[in-house]
Protein backbone atom coordinates (compact mmCIF):
# COMPACT_ATOMS: atom_id res chain seq x y z
CA UNK A 1 0.00 0.00 0.00
CA UNK A 2 1.24 3.21 -0.71
CA UNK A 3 0.55 6.20 2.27
CA UNK A 4 -0.39 9.46 1.03
CA UNK A 5 0.73 12.31 3.48
CA UNK A 6 0.92 16.24 3.59
CA UNK A 7 3.22 15.29 2.86
CA UNK A 8 22.71 45.11 9.66
CA UNK A 9 25.64 48.44 11.02
CA UNK A 10 25.67 48.80 15.17
CA UNK A 11 25.57 46.99 18.41
CA UNK A 12 22.19 45.02 19.02
CA UNK A 13 20.39 45.35 22.58
CA UNK A 14 17.81 43.28 23.94
CA UNK A 15 15.45 44.81 26.33
CA UNK A 16 12.72 44.06 28.68
CA UNK A 17 11.80 47.62 30.01
CA UNK A 18 8.89 48.65 32.97
CA UNK A 19 5.73 50.80 32.40
CA UNK A 20 3.64 52.55 34.28
CA UNK A 21 0.82 50.78 32.20
CA UNK A 22 2.57 47.41 31.78
CA UNK A 23 -0.26 45.04 31.75
CA UNK A 24 -1.59 46.54 28.39
CA UNK A 25 1.69 44.86 26.41
CA UNK A 26 0.23 41.84 26.60
CA UNK A 27 -3.49 42.90 25.86
CA UNK A 28 -4.68 41.44 29.11
CA UNK A 29 -8.42 39.94 28.09
CA UNK A 30 -11.49 38.87 29.72
CA UNK A 31 -12.13 35.52 30.32
CA UNK A 32 -12.92 33.12 27.17
CA UNK A 33 -16.03 31.36 26.50
CA UNK A 34 -16.96 28.12 26.61
CA UNK A 35 -15.64 26.64 23.49
CA UNK A 36 -17.66 25.48 20.84
CA UNK A 37 -18.13 22.47 18.52
CA UNK A 38 -15.98 24.58 15.86
CA UNK A 39 -13.01 25.29 18.22
CA UNK A 40 -12.27 21.62 19.62
CA UNK A 41 -9.18 20.57 17.02
CA UNK A 42 -9.75 17.39 15.95
CA UNK A 43 -6.73 16.22 13.23
CA UNK A 44 -6.19 13.31 10.61
CA UNK A 45 -2.72 12.23 11.65
CA UNK A 46 -2.09 9.33 9.10
CA UNK A 47 -3.92 8.79 5.15
CA UNK A 48 -3.18 5.32 3.17
CA UNK A 49 -5.55 4.91 0.27
CA UNK A 50 -8.59 7.25 -0.68
CA UNK A 51 -10.32 8.76 2.24
CA UNK A 52 -12.48 11.93 1.38
CA UNK A 53 -14.53 14.13 3.32
CA UNK A 54 -17.80 16.02 3.05
CA UNK A 55 -18.31 19.04 5.38
CA UNK A 56 -21.88 19.65 6.47
CA UNK A 57 -23.14 22.08 4.35
CA UNK A 58 -21.29 21.02 0.96
CA UNK A 59 -21.92 19.24 -1.93
CA UNK A 60 -19.16 17.29 -2.92
CA UNK A 61 -16.30 15.08 -1.25
CA UNK A 62 -12.51 15.80 -1.32
CA UNK A 63 -9.61 14.48 -0.26
CA UNK A 64 -8.22 14.00 3.22
CA UNK A 65 -4.62 14.61 3.81
CA UNK A 66 -2.08 14.74 6.49
CA UNK A 67 -3.43 17.19 9.14
CA UNK A 68 -7.21 17.57 7.78
CA UNK A 69 -9.07 18.99 10.23
CA UNK A 70 -12.33 17.50 11.15
CA UNK A 71 -15.45 18.96 12.69
CA UNK A 72 -18.86 17.46 13.57
CA UNK A 73 -21.31 17.23 11.18
CA UNK A 74 -18.29 15.95 9.12
CA UNK A 75 -18.92 13.22 7.06
CA UNK A 76 -15.94 11.23 6.56
CA UNK A 77 -15.49 7.78 3.34
CA UNK A 78 -12.93 5.66 2.90
CA UNK A 79 -12.48 3.13 0.03
CA UNK A 80 -11.16 -0.26 1.11
CA UNK A 81 -8.83 -1.21 2.00
CA UNK A 82 -8.14 2.39 2.78
CA UNK A 83 -7.31 3.67 6.85
CA UNK A 84 -6.92 6.42 8.39
CA UNK A 85 -5.92 7.54 12.02
CA UNK A 86 -7.56 10.46 13.73
CA UNK A 87 -6.31 12.12 17.19
CA UNK A 88 -9.38 13.82 18.81
CA UNK A 89 -9.02 17.14 20.40
CA UNK A 90 -9.19 15.41 24.46
CA UNK A 91 -5.39 13.46 22.85
CA UNK A 92 -7.38 9.95 22.41
CA UNK A 93 -6.08 8.44 19.45
CA UNK A 94 -8.88 6.70 17.06
CA UNK A 95 -8.25 4.22 13.76
CA UNK A 96 -10.81 4.20 11.10
CA UNK A 97 -10.85 1.87 7.54
CA UNK A 98 -13.75 1.22 5.05
CA UNK A 99 -16.66 2.89 4.98
CA UNK A 100 -18.63 5.82 5.87
CA UNK A 101 -18.85 8.02 9.06
CA UNK A 102 -19.19 10.80 10.81
CA UNK A 103 -15.99 11.64 13.10
CA UNK A 104 -15.02 9.45 16.01
CA UNK A 105 -14.85 12.35 18.55
CA UNK A 106 -16.74 13.91 21.93
CA UNK A 107 -16.50 17.73 22.41
CA UNK A 108 -16.52 17.11 26.05
CA UNK A 109 -13.16 18.96 27.85
CA UNK A 110 -11.08 19.54 24.63
CA UNK A 111 -7.48 19.64 25.11
CA UNK A 112 -6.35 21.03 21.75
CA UNK A 113 -8.35 23.63 21.07
CA UNK A 114 -8.89 27.23 18.77
CA UNK A 115 -10.13 29.42 16.14
CA UNK A 116 -12.50 27.69 13.17
CA UNK A 117 -9.35 29.06 10.83
CA UNK A 118 -11.89 29.24 8.15
CA UNK A 119 -11.78 32.96 8.63
CA UNK A 120 -8.30 35.27 8.14
CA UNK A 121 -7.97 38.34 9.83
CA UNK A 122 -4.70 40.07 8.66
CA UNK A 123 -4.62 43.71 9.62
CA UNK A 124 -2.50 46.31 7.64
CA UNK A 125 0.82 45.52 7.77
CA UNK A 126 3.46 48.18 9.16
CA UNK A 127 6.04 49.00 5.96
CA UNK A 128 9.06 46.57 6.57
CA UNK A 129 11.62 48.13 4.39
CA UNK A 130 14.51 46.50 6.13
CA UNK A 131 15.44 50.04 8.28
CA UNK A 132 15.15 49.02 11.67
CA UNK A 133 14.54 45.71 13.28
CA UNK A 134 11.47 43.94 14.17
CA UNK A 135 10.99 41.59 16.66
CA UNK A 136 9.94 37.78 15.60
CA UNK A 137 10.13 36.20 18.97
CA UNK A 138 9.26 36.32 21.59
CA UNK A 139 6.12 38.80 20.89
CA UNK A 140 2.30 38.52 21.63
CA UNK A 141 3.13 35.04 23.09
CA UNK A 142 3.33 33.68 26.38
CA UNK A 143 6.41 30.83 26.86
CA UNK A 144 7.13 27.25 28.46
CA UNK A 145 10.69 28.20 28.74
CA UNK A 146 12.14 31.15 30.97
CA UNK A 147 15.06 30.84 28.35
CA UNK A 148 13.46 31.48 24.93
CA UNK A 149 15.38 32.28 22.28
CA UNK A 150 15.23 35.75 20.80
CA UNK A 151 15.12 36.75 17.25
CA UNK A 152 14.66 39.64 14.66
CA UNK A 153 14.45 40.78 11.20
CA UNK A 154 17.96 41.77 9.96
CA UNK A 155 18.99 45.31 8.89
CA UNK A 156 20.81 45.99 5.81
CA UNK A 157 24.37 47.24 6.36
CA UNK A 158 24.15 46.69 10.04
CA UNK A 159 27.05 44.63 12.06
CA UNK A 160 25.77 44.68 15.14
CA UNK A 161 23.04 44.90 17.38
CA UNK A 162 21.64 45.74 21.10
CA UNK A 163 19.55 43.23 22.75
CA UNK A 164 17.32 44.54 25.91
CA UNK A 165 14.53 42.61 27.64
CA UNK A 166 12.97 44.85 30.41
CA UNK A 167 9.98 44.33 32.53
CA UNK A 168 8.41 45.68 35.96
CA UNK A 169 12.00 46.58 38.03
CA UNK A 170 13.77 43.96 35.82
CA UNK A 171 16.89 44.99 32.69
CA UNK A 172 18.66 42.63 30.95
CA UNK A 173 20.88 43.58 27.75
CA UNK A 174 23.57 42.20 25.69
CA UNK A 175 25.27 43.29 22.44
CA UNK A 176 25.07 40.66 19.58
CA UNK A 177 27.45 40.99 16.39
CA UNK A 178 26.22 40.19 12.77
CA UNK A 179 23.96 37.42 14.12
CA UNK A 180 19.89 38.23 14.54
CA UNK A 181 18.81 35.63 16.92
CA UNK A 182 20.37 35.01 20.44
CA UNK A 183 19.34 32.43 23.76
CA UNK A 184 18.39 34.48 26.73
CA UNK A 185 21.25 33.03 28.49
CA UNK A 186 20.86 30.65 31.73
CA UNK A 187 22.59 32.61 33.77
CA UNK A 188 20.67 35.92 33.37
CA UNK A 189 18.44 37.31 35.25
CA UNK A 190 15.41 34.73 35.91
CA UNK A 191 12.04 35.49 34.26
CA UNK A 192 9.21 35.04 36.55
CA UNK A 193 6.00 33.66 35.51
CA UNK A 194 2.97 35.96 34.50
CA UNK A 195 5.28 38.57 34.69
CA UNK A 196 4.90 40.92 31.43
CA UNK A 197 8.27 41.42 29.40
CA UNK A 198 9.06 43.11 26.39
CA UNK A 199 11.79 42.36 24.18
CA UNK A 200 13.64 45.51 22.16
CA UNK A 201 16.20 45.64 19.51
CA UNK A 202 18.09 48.31 18.29
CA UNK A 203 21.04 49.38 15.70
CA UNK A 204 21.57 52.60 13.92
CA UNK A 205 19.72 54.70 15.84
CA UNK A 206 16.77 52.55 14.87
CA UNK A 207 14.93 50.58 17.09
CA UNK A 208 12.34 47.72 17.21
CA UNK A 209 10.42 49.76 19.29
CA UNK A 210 9.01 51.89 16.20
CA UNK A 211 6.84 49.64 15.48
CA UNK A 212 3.61 50.90 17.01
CA UNK A 213 0.69 48.83 18.23
CA UNK A 214 0.18 46.89 21.95
CA UNK A 215 0.44 43.38 23.01
CA UNK A 216 4.03 43.01 21.69
CA UNK A 217 5.41 41.42 24.79
CA UNK A 218 5.76 38.12 26.70
CA UNK A 219 5.00 36.42 29.59
CA UNK A 220 6.53 32.92 30.85
CA UNK A 221 3.58 30.41 32.52
CA UNK A 222 2.36 29.81 35.58
CA UNK A 223 2.91 26.39 37.51
CA UNK A 224 -0.77 25.51 37.43
CA UNK A 225 -0.59 25.74 33.42
CA UNK A 226 2.87 24.87 32.54
CA UNK A 227 1.79 21.52 34.66
CA UNK A 228 -1.52 20.96 32.23
CA UNK A 229 1.05 21.49 28.78
CA UNK A 230 3.68 19.32 30.27
CA UNK A 231 0.76 16.41 30.59
CA UNK A 232 -0.91 17.58 27.36
CA UNK A 233 2.61 16.53 25.72
CA UNK A 234 2.97 13.61 27.54
CA UNK A 235 0.30 12.07 26.76
CA UNK A 236 0.95 12.86 22.79
CA UNK A 237 4.01 11.61 23.17
CA UNK A 238 2.77 8.14 24.28
CA UNK A 239 0.17 7.86 21.55
CA UNK A 240 2.92 5.82 19.43
CA UNK A 241 3.19 8.04 16.53
CA UNK A 242 5.22 9.13 14.04
CA UNK A 243 7.64 11.86 15.04
CA UNK A 244 5.85 14.21 12.40
CA UNK A 245 2.62 13.83 13.67
CA UNK A 246 4.10 13.61 17.26
CA UNK A 247 5.50 17.42 16.72
CA UNK A 248 2.71 18.68 14.87
CA UNK A 249 0.74 17.42 17.31
CA UNK A 250 2.44 18.97 20.24
CA UNK A 251 2.56 22.69 17.98
CA UNK A 252 -1.09 22.62 18.21
CA UNK A 253 -0.85 21.91 22.27
CA UNK A 254 1.20 24.84 22.25
CA UNK A 255 -0.84 27.26 20.48
CA UNK A 256 -3.85 26.40 22.48
CA UNK A 257 -2.23 27.55 25.54
CA UNK A 258 -1.24 31.18 23.95
CA UNK A 259 2.70 29.78 23.45
CA UNK A 260 2.61 30.99 19.75
CA UNK A 261 6.59 31.67 19.22
CA UNK A 262 7.15 27.58 20.66
CA UNK A 263 4.74 26.18 18.68
CA UNK A 264 6.62 28.38 15.72
CA UNK A 265 9.78 27.10 16.36
CA UNK A 266 8.66 23.39 16.26
CA UNK A 267 6.96 23.68 13.15
CA UNK A 268 9.94 25.89 10.97
CA UNK A 269 12.01 22.78 12.71
CA UNK A 270 9.57 20.22 11.37
CA UNK A 271 8.91 22.01 8.02
CA UNK A 272 12.93 21.37 6.94
CA UNK A 273 12.50 17.96 6.52
CA UNK A 274 8.22 16.76 6.30
CA UNK A 275 6.94 18.92 3.38
CA UNK A 276 3.30 19.42 4.66
CA UNK A 277 0.49 21.91 3.55
CA UNK A 278 -1.01 21.15 7.10
CA UNK A 279 2.24 22.59 8.70
CA UNK A 280 3.02 25.52 6.54
CA UNK A 281 -0.65 26.66 6.52
CA UNK A 282 -0.55 26.76 10.39
CA UNK A 283 2.82 28.34 10.53
CA UNK A 284 0.93 31.08 8.59
CA UNK A 285 -1.85 31.55 11.00
CA UNK A 286 0.01 31.82 13.66
CA UNK A 287 2.21 34.44 12.09
CA UNK A 288 -1.01 36.42 11.01
CA UNK A 289 -2.18 36.43 14.69
CA UNK A 290 1.63 37.47 15.86
CA UNK A 291 1.05 40.59 13.29
CA UNK A 292 3.74 39.40 11.62
CA UNK A 293 2.20 39.74 8.05
CA UNK A 294 5.50 39.49 5.36
CA UNK A 295 6.41 36.28 7.34
CA UNK A 296 2.50 34.95 6.64
CA UNK A 297 2.21 35.30 3.18
CA UNK A 298 5.83 33.28 2.96
CA UNK A 299 4.28 30.80 4.71
CA UNK A 300 1.22 30.36 2.37
CA UNK A 301 2.72 30.96 -0.98
CA UNK A 302 4.89 27.71 0.25
CA UNK A 303 1.38 25.92 1.34
CA UNK A 304 0.07 26.86 -1.63
CA UNK A 305 2.78 24.79 -3.97
CA UNK A 306 2.26 22.13 -1.17
CA UNK A 307 -1.66 21.95 -1.46
CA UNK A 308 -1.55 21.26 -5.03
CA UNK A 309 0.93 19.14 -5.08
CA UNK A 310 -0.96 17.70 -2.35
CA UNK A 311 -4.47 17.77 -4.63
CA UNK A 312 -5.99 18.67 -1.09
CA UNK A 313 -8.48 20.82 -2.85
CA UNK A 314 -9.93 22.35 0.63
CA UNK A 315 -6.32 23.32 1.62
CA UNK A 316 -5.43 25.26 -1.94
CA UNK A 317 -9.02 27.53 -1.03
CA UNK A 318 -8.79 27.90 2.24
CA UNK A 319 -4.98 29.10 1.15
CA UNK A 320 -6.26 31.72 -1.52
CA UNK A 321 -8.50 33.30 0.38
CA UNK A 322 -5.60 34.11 3.06
CA UNK A 323 -3.31 35.12 0.85
CA UNK A 324 -6.96 37.36 -0.65
CA UNK A 325 -7.15 39.35 2.80
CA UNK A 326 -3.19 39.47 3.00
CA UNK A 327 -2.85 41.17 -0.02
CA UNK A 328 -6.10 43.28 -0.15
CA UNK A 329 -6.18 44.23 3.84
CA UNK A 330 -2.60 44.03 5.43
CA UNK A 331 -0.72 44.94 2.24
CA UNK A 332 -3.00 47.11 -0.05
CA UNK A 333 -2.17 45.04 -3.32
CA UNK A 334 -6.25 44.72 -4.64
CA UNK A 335 -4.75 43.03 -8.13
CA UNK A 336 -3.50 40.01 -6.10
CA UNK A 337 -6.52 39.83 -3.52
CA UNK A 338 -8.65 39.67 -6.25
CA UNK A 339 -6.73 36.68 -8.17
CA UNK A 340 -6.52 35.01 -4.93
CA UNK A 341 -10.43 35.74 -4.53
CA UNK A 342 -11.28 34.21 -8.37
CA UNK A 343 -8.91 31.34 -7.62
CA UNK A 344 -11.11 30.40 -4.11
CA UNK A 345 -14.52 31.13 -5.92
CA UNK A 346 -13.86 28.18 -8.37
CA UNK A 347 -12.84 25.57 -5.95
CA UNK A 348 -15.76 26.51 -3.57
CA UNK A 349 -18.00 26.06 -6.34
CA UNK A 350 -16.08 23.05 -7.38
CA UNK A 351 -16.33 21.60 -3.64
CA UNK A 352 -19.91 23.19 -3.29
CA UNK A 353 -19.26 25.18 -0.52
CA UNK A 354 -21.84 27.91 -0.47
CA UNK A 355 -20.71 29.88 2.35
CA UNK A 356 -17.12 30.21 1.30
CA UNK A 357 -18.51 31.30 -2.22
CA UNK A 358 -20.72 33.63 -0.22
CA UNK A 359 -17.59 35.19 1.64
CA UNK A 360 -15.42 35.06 -1.69
CA UNK A 361 -18.19 36.98 -3.62
CA UNK A 362 -18.60 40.00 -0.72
CA UNK A 363 -15.00 40.35 -0.66
CA UNK A 364 -14.29 40.16 -4.45
CA UNK A 365 -17.39 43.02 -4.83
CA UNK A 366 -15.28 45.18 -1.98
CA UNK A 367 -12.09 44.47 -3.16
CA UNK A 368 -13.13 45.19 -6.76
CA UNK A 369 -14.73 48.59 -5.58
CA UNK A 370 -11.93 50.05 -4.00
CA UNK A 371 -9.65 48.98 -7.25
CA UNK A 372 -11.60 51.24 -9.15
CA UNK A 373 -11.96 54.60 -7.07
Amino acid sequence: MTQRMLNAGSVLWVVLWPCTAWPRILEIRPSAPAIDVDQAVNLVVFVEGQVDIKRKGWTNYVPVVFGTRLRQGDLVHLEAPSRAKVVCSDLTLHDISAGTFGIPCVTAQPLLHGADGSLINATRSWPSDGSFPIVLSPRRTKLLSPHPLLRWTAVAGADGYSVVVRGPDFYWGSQVRSATEVAYPEGAPKLEAGVDYKLIVQTGGRSSADEPGLGLGFAVLGSKERKAVQEGQHKIQSLGLTDESTQFLIAHLYATHGLKAEAIQRLEALSQTFKADAVTQFLGALYIDLGLTRQAEMHYLNSLELSKSEKDEEGEMRVHLALASIYGEALGNQKLAIEHLDATLALAKKIGDDQTVSEAEEKLAEFKKESIQ
